[in-house]
């Protein structure tokens, strides 16, 4: 009887820790084969850990204003990098260029040219001005 406990309890395990693995992968939500660019007007701003993000209307071909969420890396990671968030503002314009979602109107940030022209590089770990600064 205690083997089978024993058991259940270590595929329980396993099982949850691959789901928290899912949920953060970004080659399992994001297709990183392609890009695309989405310009709108910045909604909402959300520094937070594990994953920041952005939401921002956007109008569709149709002339339809949609929401799209951006997502991103951690607060903590884009600190570290000096990723400059005094630069977003809620109401601003902004290009976001990044891997599509696997769900609809999703994406990664990688770039982010704001209204001022600031340009924001952010690959991978590392995210900050074009220039490398």
């Amino acid at each position: 009887m205690r083997a089978i406990v024993l058991m259940f309890f270590t595929v329980l395990a396993l099982t949850v820790a691959e789901l928290l693995v899912a949920h953060h992968s970004v080659p399992v939500n994001f297709d990183q084969s392609r890009a695309i660019t989405v310009e709108g007007i910045l909604t909402e701003i959300k520094w937070a850990n594990p994953h920041s993000h952005f939401r921002m209307d956007v109008t569709d071909e149709e002339g339809v204003t949609v929401e799209w969420l951006v997502e991103m890396g951690a607060l903590n990671t884009m600190k570290r990098s000096v990723f400059e968030m005094h630069l977003f503002s809620v109401g601003g314009p902004v290009a976001i260029t990044g891997w599509p979602g696997r769900r609809d109107r999703v994406v990664f940030l990688n770039q982010a040219i704001l209204h001022n022209g600031a340009e924001l590089i952010c690959a991978g770990v590392r995210c900050g001005p074009e220039d490398g600064s």
